[in-house]
């Protein structure tokens, strides 16, 4: 059996070069201290899956988890904030689910100048469901010709 070994940081890895995330919450702004977590958002769509709201203790712990390693010492200020404020789980879970989607938008790194050429194989698409905490993996189908009508599916 082969042996292999891993970093949990690489350098070239890290998102370093990004600009940090930030939310406004009740006029205030929030400067994340670091990136989505991998293994938060993991954790946070499997729990998604099992149908836990963020009203649930286990709901309410993963959320305090993910913004404590979003906005390190930021994260005692903002608890007091939502306490003091009564904010609402579902608001907790929009901020969440948006930082999500801004990180899912940014460029790791800049992107190589050469053409990378036609895709080998099948084309296919992922798609995550925050709200079902699903992942699936379908085949991206060729864009419509004029005569056909594309149908769009919100479903």
């Amino acid at each position: 059996m082969t042996k292999r070994s891993y970093m949990s940081s690489p350098q070239e890895r890290d998102g370093s070069d990004r600009p940090p995330q930030e939310f406004e919450l009740d006029g205030i702004t929030w400067v994340c201290e670091s990136n989505v977590s991998l293994l938060d958002l993991s954790e946070y769509a499997r729990l998604a899956q099992q149908g836990v709201t963020a009203e649930s203790p286990e709901g309410a712990a993963i959320l305090a988890e993910v913004f404590s390693g979003l906005l390190g010492s930021n994260y005692q200020r903002f608890r007091r904030h939502c306490r003091v404020n009564r904010t609402d789980g579902k608001i907790m879970v929009e901020i969440l689910r948006d930082l999500i989607s801004d990180a899912a938008e940014r460029p790791t790194r800049r992107p190589s100048d050469s053409f990378d050429g036609p895709p080998l194989g099948e084309v296919t698409s992922k798609v995550v469901s925050l709200s079902r905490g699903t992942v699936t993996v379908q085949p991206v189908e060729p864009a419509p010709t004029a005569e056909e009508p594309r149908m769009v599916s919100y479903g």
